[in-house]
């Protein structure tokens, strides 16, 4: 049984008639809690949809990045700061310093992930401590969450960080803006947030978006004032520009298919919104489904 509260508050948004002026919020003419019921249903599919092939994509990426650091520095020298870059950038507004202690922050940040698991009695973690004294990186990796990871990936040292992207025909600034992103609907997956309408937050920064590519421009998908493409950069969409990227073909397909299965299956639910509105809250062009097709 669901909490009727949580799915006003959460899913009223699409449904509130934004052209009355009074005092409380008054719903567009003929809503009624079974519309709004049924956009948290479809929510609540899409998260099961989207975190499947999620994690597929985080399962590959973590063998490459562990099997390719492995051959390099060995399996247990993942620990040590002289395997990741230091270099203080031109652009980055930090000393040398600072830049040892952020990748002294990500050592001490798998250290304790590998005490947490010795704590729970992991068995693969414990078997290699007690027998080896240290955990291969590739055990390791798959208690790390992909946060970790996308961290790890972005200290590497250029070349690293080249040879692993192009294992996915990527850039390393392609790749370290895709696991940022990929990291924060992941996390909202797990944590059993709205999904449809989230958006890739800024960061202190700048806001996390993936780079324009061939994608975005093979669907020729309209571009701001900034001349970043409107749709599929920190929105749903842009995971699913990630999918097409990173998946496999039939993999994807599959993906594809069945988002759009839901979309279609909500649109037949709907009487005081569209499904345009619905896929302009996702960050959806309306001609999506012609990614298939690049």
């Amino acid at each position: 049984m669901e909490n009727y509260y949580n799915v006003i508050n959460g899913y009223k948004k699409l449904f509130i008639d934004e052209t009355y002026i009074g005092a409380d919020e008054k719903y567009k003419e003929g809503t009624d809690f079974y519309e709004l019921y049924n956009l948290y249903l479809f929510d609540r599919e899409l998260k099961n949809i989207f975190i499947k092939y999620i994690l597929e994509i985080e399962n590959n990426i973590k063998a490459v990045i562990s099997h390719d650091f492995s051959e390099k520095y060995g399996h247990d020298n993942y620990l040590k700061i002289f395997n990741f870059d230091i270099s203080v950038k031109n652009w980055e507004k930090k000393t040398a310093t600072q830049k040892i202690g952020e990748v002294s922050s990500l050592i001490a940040n798998i250290q304790q992930d590998i005490s947490r698991q010795l704590f729970k009695n992991n068995p693969m973690i414990s078997h290699n401590m007690l027998t080896y004294g240290y955990v291969p990186l590739w055990v390791l990796v798959n208690s790390l969450t992909l946060g970790t990871i996308s961290v790890f990936y972005s200290y590497l040292i250029d070349k690293d960080q080249n040879d692993i992207g192009r294992k996915f025909i990527l850039r390393p600034d392609e790749m370290t803006k895709i696991l940022f992103v990929l990291t924060i609907y992941r996390n909202a997956c797990a944590h059993d947030e709205r999904f449809y309408n989230l958006k890739a937050l800024k960061n202190d920064t700048k806001p996390n978006m993936i780079k324009t590519n061939s994608i975005h421009y093979k669907l020729n998908i309209p571009k701001d004032k900034a001349n970043n493409p409107i749709y599929g950069k920190n929105d749903l969409f842009s995971i699913v520009i990630i999918c097409k990227l990173i998946l496999k073909e039939d993999s994807f397909s599959k993906f594809a298919d069945l988002v759009k299965f839901e979309i279609d299956k909500l649109s037949g639910k709907l009487k005081t919104i569209s499904t345009t509105e619905i896929l302009e809250e996702m960050g959806f062009p309306l001609d999506w489904y012609k990614i298939k097709e690049i």
